[in-house]
């Protein structure tokens, strides 16, 4: 059987990765002239037909010896094995590292010593950073030479969130500065992206005072597992929401977010404490959010509503400081979620728009 460019794209995948779900494997199959699914199928079925793949009762597609035969060169990144659950985990990953695939992001058992980002499956990372817990959901690091960025895929945002053996990936006493990670990229299904950042703000927001401390322990011992809804911790840094349809844009603003962040500061001052901005130009205080940061739409609502109560009390020296926040436009519904916030006296909001609106403007 002669087999085509996009088949010999999922047996590679594959064999790199041993297992992926169907959905995903008809995906990888699309070319530039067939997307429909019901048409990819039939591309697909040769495959298994053939004995290079075999398709499970449980929806996964695992290599078999002819298909690896195809690749001997390559050593799979992950190890194949175990019950459910271990199962489950591996599609994830694979499933991930297809999609960062599929917008030129390649994955790598390590960082490219050339810095071009790269996704690095979540057992590979292990191998590399010390430290880490084992109840970590992570599926992955994207590593692009500056950031280090931890990959979760949340899905509905319906998921047991393990708030300290997250902070894990973090750590820097076990391992190097180089290995500790600069953020976190969570990507939901785009039919729930608000609701999912408005619940994980308010889950923050209601323990905000333990979630935004500075102070956390490194632990070296398994924490328990936790039943927690997703949160998040002044130690995650920086944690960005997007959707698998949108991943190709909004990483390329995540990772351009250090330039435009000196770009929009213009030599003002930058502020050395996130929770209360990226940088002053007095009296205001700028949060700029130009790639949907969850964290710092919690730093943001948290110093509003602090401003707010200091106003609304009888001091003799009212405080000076105001708030301005540059925000997308797909944003708006996670600002309007404190209308409170919107009624601070003197609040300033800034829409990031195209370049091409600007031009009709």
């Amino acid at each position: 059987m002669k087999l085509h460019g996009n088949q010999l794209k999922l047996i590679r995948h594959l064999a790199r990765f041993n297992l992926l779900d169907y959905p995903s494997c008809l995906e990888l199959l699309e070319t530039e002239n067939t997307t429909n699914h019901v048409a990819l199928s039939y591309a697909f079925r040769p495959l298994t037909k053939n004995r290079y793949l075999s398709k499970r009762k449980d929806g996964s597609v695992m290599i078999l010896a002819k298909g690896r035969a195809l690749f001997p060169n390559i050593r799979p990144l992950i190890s194949s094995g175990g019950g459910a659950s271990e199962t489950k985990r591996i599609m994830d990953v694979s499933r991930m590292a297809a999609l960062m695939d599929r917008i030129g992001i390649p994955a790598a058992a390590k960082p490219s010593n050339s810095g071009k980002a790269c996704f690095i499956p979540s057992a590979c990372w292990r191998n590399i950073a010390s430290g880490i817990l084992s109840t970590t959901r992570f599926v992955g690091m994207l590593a692009d030479g500056t950031q280090r960025l931890a990959v979760y895929d949340i899905g509905d945002g319906q998921m047991d969130w393990q708030v300290r053996a997250e902070g894990s990936l973090f750590y820097t006493k076990y391992g190097r500065y180089e290995t500790k990670a600069t953020g976190m990229v969570l990507v939901c299904d785009a039919d729930k992206r608000n609701e999912i950042a408005k619940n994980i703000i308010r889950q923050t927001m209601w323990n905000r005072r333990q979630l935004l401390s500075n102070i956390c322990m490194e632990r070296n011992r398994p924490t328990r597992w936790s039943r927690s809804p997703i949160k998040l911790r002044a130690q995650y840094e920086h944690v960005y929401l997007t959707t698998r349809d949108q991943l190709g844009t909004d990483l390329n603003l995540i990772l351009s977010v250090e330039n435009q962040m000196d770009l929009q500061r213009k030599g003002n001052y930058k502020l050395s404490d996130p929770a209360q901005g990226d940088y002053e130009q007095w009296p205001y205080r700028f949060f700029a959010n130009p790639a949907t940061d969850l964290l710092k739409f919690v730093y943001f609502f948290s110093a509003a509503k602090s401003l707010s109560q200091s106003l609304s009390t009888e001091l003799p020296a009212p405080p000076e400081v105001r708030y301005a926040l540059c925000f997308r436009p797909q944003d708006k519904a996670i600002l309007r979620m404190y209308p409170d916030v919107l009624e601070l006296e003197g609040l300033k909001l800034y829409e990031y728009r195209p370049k091409k609106d600007i031009k009709g403007d």
